[in-house]
């Protein structure tokens, strides 16, 4: 019968006292290389489980619209009519036509939904699994997979709208919109070291859930969503610049409107999953082996 990592930890425990009644020596430290070993062999059989996240994220989809008719398709058509409102209001107040404001308006929403979900849904990466965790012992890793699956499909559905805003307003996006497959690759990696890193904070420290949501909205607001980066000043352009989420949305938006992002943006992206795993790999180093007792 397989051992829970809290009995696990306790027997070692138990085995090393006894080890020190008999020796009088305590028990050696665990070494950075084997930290290190541990860590990486969670990872690489965190990816090579594929088959267990796979299931795991289809499962989450399908237990969360159990017995709806429509499932997953609620939030969609939920978003379209969104768009709908919104577009004529704001189209509006900013006196920009429909035709030329609806198409970046929908597909920014669409795409920041991907983005804010995969930041929100990193803090219960670790808590939500609870029950994994505590009874059986799995690679950490697999549960950040978990969460980007679920997120993937969501946006999957959500991706339905733009063919048929592609056919209302006669969008011809062209070859540029294979460049956002390469944008939601960038996304989806730093998807993976938000979820590993805010996960492990969001499991020590529980009141950052509520900090994180809190962010994500004003983060909306200030990312151009339900605005256009050309509708600021010359002279505030940083705030587009400099806001990593605007960056990581022109990756994806821009291609699907048959534009090709700039080359800062790809730039921004890659410095992002570099600094981001610079940081999350020492961290899940040093502080996986706490993350049952967390729970």
């Amino acid at each position: 019968m397989l051992l829970s990592p809290v009995a696990d930890v306790r027997s070692g425990f138990h085995l090393m006292l006894v080890r020190d009644e008999l020796t009088g020596t305590p028990p050696d430290p665990p070494k950075i290389k084997e930290q290190l070993a541990a860590a990486q062999s969670d990872l690489v059989r965190g990816v090579a489980a594929w088959r267990l996240w796979l299931l795991l994220g289809i499962s989450d989809i399908r237990q969360r619209y159990q017995r709806s008719h429509i499932g997953q398709f609620w939030i969609t058509v939920s978003m379209l009519v969104t768009i709908v409102a919104l577009g004529g209001v704001y189209s509006y107040l900013f006196r920009i036509s429909l035709r030329n404001y609806l198409p970046s308006l929908t597909l920014g929403i669409v795409v920041w939904a991907l983005l804010a979900s995969m930041i929100t849904d990193a803090c219960t990466v670790f808590t939500g699994a609870e029950h994994f965790l505590q009874q059986v012992p799995l690679p950490k890793s697999i549960f950040v997979h978990r969460m980007l699956v679920r997120n993937l499909i969501t946006f999957a559905h959500n991706v339905t709208i733009v063919p048929l805003l592609y056919l209302v307003f006669g969008i011809v996006p062209g070859w540029p919109s294979v460049l956002a497959l390469v944008g939601l690759a960038i996304a989806t990696l730093n998807g993976f070291w938000i979820g590993l890193l805010v996960g492990m904070l969001c499991a020590r420290f529980r009141d950052l859930p509520q900090i994180v949501a809190s962010i994500m909205q004003i983060a909306f607001f200030v990312t151009p969503v339900m605005w256009r980066p050309d509708q600021l000043p010359h002279e505030l352009s940083w705030l587009v610049d400099l806001n990593p989420l605007a960056n990581l949305l022109s990756l994806i938006r821009d291609p699907l409107l048959g534009q090709v992002p700039p080359r800062f943006a790809y730039v921004t992206g890659i410095a992002l999953i570099l600094a981001g795993f610079s940081v999350t790999i020492p961290f899940f180093v040093r502080f996986r082996t706490r993350l049952v007792f967390w729970l």
